[in-house]
């Protein structure tokens, strides 16, 4: 496992600039044996006239979206050479030049690792909707579940191994990563019949018991992905609805709680977020910390989101 070839998988749709500049940086790295694959999904922008302009390979996806059965980091995967397969969003880019060394470096160094997650890094220019959210992830309702809000929020504990932390996942409450820049190892990515959703990847492979996972200390990944909080608004209101009629197939993962453990933190997870006080806490908390006023959006954030999902459950399944 010496400098494993690596394919990077990138879903790529109406995006030139965020495209060339997530390129840009993965062609920077010290790291080289690589290879990319950028999966678009009927891009009209001239991403595609973009993208010739590179060493990679296009694969046209007629079904567009990234995530789902027979979607585009589908495509990608299936057709990737490496033994590591790295999904890059589009709108990411790898902060430094040994960004992608550090990723690959855990699954180099323990056999027992399935997956790297990376750091968001937080841009002080970046508008306060894009700050706050590089803080708690896109999805600020995921942040009971997610790697990267608990770890954000102080509220899980992880095992130091040098140039990376270490994290054993559990099936219940299993948490949710795999989202901006994400490592896996291609033969256990096999092993569950491929990729379908980042979330799927993750509980389909901790119900092997296979559920080390690694974020290192040095790999960062700048996630440009909103310029204010209407847009932030706007879209999750499109992928809320998305994931409920478009996106909806037989899942093995489940964000409702399926054991009295989970029903419990999930209920008190809704009520904190209706109620805004215990959100407000942690706002003020992470706000002294940070110095950063972005973190004064988090209760809103929450209660709005929620009442977003809590709306189109409803609707959807009376």
């Amino acid at each position: 496992m010496k400098n494993p070839k690596v394919s990077i998988i990138i879903c790529t749709y109406n995006a030139k600039k965020l495209v060339e500049r997530c390129l840009d940086s993965i062609f920077s790295q010290s790291y080289k044996n690589f290879e990319i694959i950028c999966v678009d999904g009927g891009s009209r922008d001239g991403t595609l006239d973009l993208l010739k302009n590179y060493k990679v390979k296009i694969i046209h996806n007629k079904k567009q979206f990234p995530e789902g059965p027979g979607m585009g980091k589908s495509q990608g995967a299936k057709k990737a050479k490496g033994e590591i397969i790295a999904f890059i969003d589009q709108d990411n880019k790898l902060i430094n030049n040994n960004c992608l060394r550090e990723l690959v470096f855990p699954l180099i160094n323990d056999k027992e690792i399935f997956g790297v997650a990376c750091k968001i890094y937080i841009n002080k220019n970046d508008n306060i909707t894009n700050r706050y959210l590089s803080y708690i992830g896109t999805d600020p309702f995921a942040v009971y579940r997610s790697l990267e809000g608990r770890m954000t929020l102080d509220r899980i504990k992880l095992k130091d191994e040098g140039r990376y932390y270490a994290y054993n996942i559990n099936l219940e409450n299993c948490l949710c990563t795999g989202g901006n820049v994400f490592l896996v190892r291609k033969n256990l990515l096999n092993k569950i019949g491929g990729f379908v959703q980042d979330v799927e990847m993750i509980y389909s492979l901790c119900k092997l018991g296979i559920n080390k996972l690694a974020i290192p200390k040095n790999a960062y990944t700048h996630h440009l992905t909103i310029n204010s909080f209407s847009e932030f608004l706007r879209k999750r209101w499109y992928w809320v609805v998305h994931y409920n009629t478009k996106n909806k197939y037989k899942r093995n993962y489940s964000w409702l709680p399926r054991t009295f453990n989970e029903f419990l933190i999930f209920s008190l997870f809704i009520i904190s977020n209706l109620t805004i006080i215990p959100n407000l806490f942690d706002s003020l908390r992470k706000l002294i910390k940070t110095k950063d006023i972005a973190w004064l959006l988090h209760p809103l954030a929450m209660f709005l989101i929620t009442l977003m999902y809590v709306s189109v459950f409803i609707s959807h399944n009376s």
